[in-house]
């Protein structure tokens, strides 16, 4: 089966290269159109080549739905992660993923915002974070707990053993809210009455 893919996949290559030679020569005069016409009538008086024609158009059409369809089809399940239970195929969203992973980060209070991306392939599952956090938090520290927590989150609501790789991105630093500057205490202020002595003259 595959081999016969191959073979569609090259007839479907040679054909479109094969129009897009003829267009580019026509557009640049290469072929002189006395020539053109020339074949056209051959093709009209001839009803072989009318039929062999025929097929080869109906070839060139199904092979390129064909293809679009295996296409549309790849990138669809490149969004998806399948796996199979008892009762039939279970199918999840890599962007239902990615909103769980949002959801289970504003767990930590130190991060404040959070864009997530999830990536399914060979090498298992791919957690793509950038994180805005507090300019408070200990980096590493808080690092390292949100990726065991992603991790483990993950991996327990799809219940897979496939690894799930965590990569983070500080994308801001947000100040704290106990980081603006207080008012001076009254101890500190000097009051008006202090600063604006009137000058006292000299009977």
């Amino acid at each position: 089966m595959n081999f016969l893919k191959r073979i569609g996949a090259l007839i479907y290559m040679v054909l479109m290269a094969a129009a897009g030679a003829l267009f580019i020569a026509s557009a640049f005069n290469v072929v002189p159109t006395d020539m053109l016409v020339c074949a056209l009538t051959a093709v009209q008086e001839n009803i072989a080549l009318q039929s062999v024609l025929g097929v080869i158009g109906g070839l060139f059409v199904v092979i390129g739905i064909t293809t679009s369809f295996r296409l549309i089809k790849r990138l669809e399940r490149g969004r998806i992660i399948a796996f199979q239970n008892p009762d039939g195929e279970v199918t999840v969203s890599l962007p239902a993923i990615e909103d769980y992973v949002r959801k289970v980060a504003k767990e930590i209070k130190e991060i404040k915002d959070i864009k997530s991306k999830v990536h399914s392939g060979k090498k298992g599952i791919t957690v793509i974070a950038a994180i805005s956090m507090t300019s408070n938090a200990n980096i590493p520290e808080v690092t390292e707990r949100m990726q065991m927590l992603l991790r483990n989150s993950v991996q327990n609501m799809l219940g897979v053993e496939e690894r799930i790789n965590i990569k983070l991105h500080i994308s801001k630093i947000l100040r704290s809210p106990g980081g603006a500057s207080q008012p001076a205490s009254e101890e500190e202020r000097v009051s008006e009455d202090e600063i604006n002595v009137p000058f006292q003259g000299v009977d």
